[in-house]
């Protein structure tokens, strides 16, 4: 029996193009690929029994993970591929983890090491780990309370001037991005805002600029860039907002910063969102660890269904 890869959503319609692109390319190289529900999880948890005798195998391996129902093990699964598990409990994350830490010694789960490091892992915690290994980001703050807006409207008057983008912590595909073009719209949209929610917000620098980079690295290399700019009134270059997209050829320079950002943060695959100023220096804005492909498929003509599979193959 050919072993499966495992794709795990929250919804059968999350991330449907690239589960969808996954199977097609899975197919062609004879692999099968099971579909799954985070939900569809479950654990049956316990110690391993001591073996029968002296070098012998335990009579019972212990801890064990099923998906609908099948136990996966190393027999019947070539490796895992997670998609978003965000809720507000944050049970599929710990599930995800859990499911990570039983099998990574048998099966590759793509990302492992980024996910266990960091079970969620938000702009404000990317933030900590680029500056700590000296990767450029564009110039943020960050406050708790309605005390401190004016003297961050005061620094940000100083320091950039406007206008400022906000962010919050968890993206939301650039939906919760905004710009203010005045210390005084953005304390008004700040008393709006309950207090308690203030610390999800990074204030950043505004790079005029309209247009970034999606760099896909897959396995530790660069596979190919493309560059999202904004279109009409839409500030945000995002493709899901309306964000036209073209290949990039991406400078060696780049290309470098992107592995690393991949590397320091432990992961297999992901998409590095770089933006240039007027000057040509480039800022990492953030790293997506589930990172969509469409757009990047459709503007570079790169298969990356094709390269995760393969990537699979090769980790087996």
């Amino acid at each position: 029996m050919n072993r499966q890869i495992i794709t795990f959503t929250m919804s059968l319609k999350q991330s449907q193009f690239e589960v969808d692109r996954l199977e097609t390319e899975a197919t062609k190289l004879g692999v099968p690929v099971k579909r799954a529900l985070y939900r569809e999880l479950s654990f049956d948890m316990k110690n391993p029994s001591p073996p029968a005798a002296a070098g012998g195998a335990p009579l019972d391996k212990g801890a064990r993970v099923f998906v609908q129902g099948q136990e996966i093990t190393g027999e019947n699964t070539l490796g895992m591929w997670f998609r978003v598990a965000g809720t507000v409990s944050g049970k599929y994350t710990e599930g995800r983890n859990l499911a990570i830490r039983l099998l990574q010694n048998n099966i590759f789960c793509a990302n492992a090491k980024g996910y266990l490091n960091w079970t969620r892992m938000g702009k404000i915690s990317q933030h900590g780990v680029f500056i700590e290994n000296e990767i450029p980001v564009v110039p943020t703050k960050i406050i708790y309370s309605r005390s401190q807006i004016a003297d961050l409207r005061s620094q940000m008057e100083s320091d950039w001037g406007f206008p400022v983008i906000a962010k919050h912590e968890k993206g939301y595909q650039g939906k919760s991005v905004k710009k203010f073009d005045s210390g005084k719209a953005m304390e008004k949209w700040v008393n709006k805002i309950n207090e308690k929610n203030l610390g999800m917000f990074l204030w950043q620098k505004c790079l005029p600029t309209r247009w970034d980079l999606r760099v896909i690295v897959l396995d530790g290399r660069a596979i190919g860039a493309m560059k999202r700019t904004a279109v009409g009134e839409e500030f945000r270059s995002n493709f899901s907002l309306g964000g036209a997209v073209e290949k990039w050829e991406l400078s060696e320079s780049d290309k470098n910063l992107a592995e690393k950002v991949a590397k320091v943060c432990g992961l297999d695959y992901c998409g590095v969102d770089i933006m240039k100023d007027f000057e040509n220096n480039s800022y990492i804005l953030e790293v997506n660890r589930q990172c969509q492909f469409q757009g990047f498929e459709k503007s570079t003509g790169i298969n990356v269904a094709k390269l995760v599979v393969e990537m699979f193959l090769k980790k087996a």
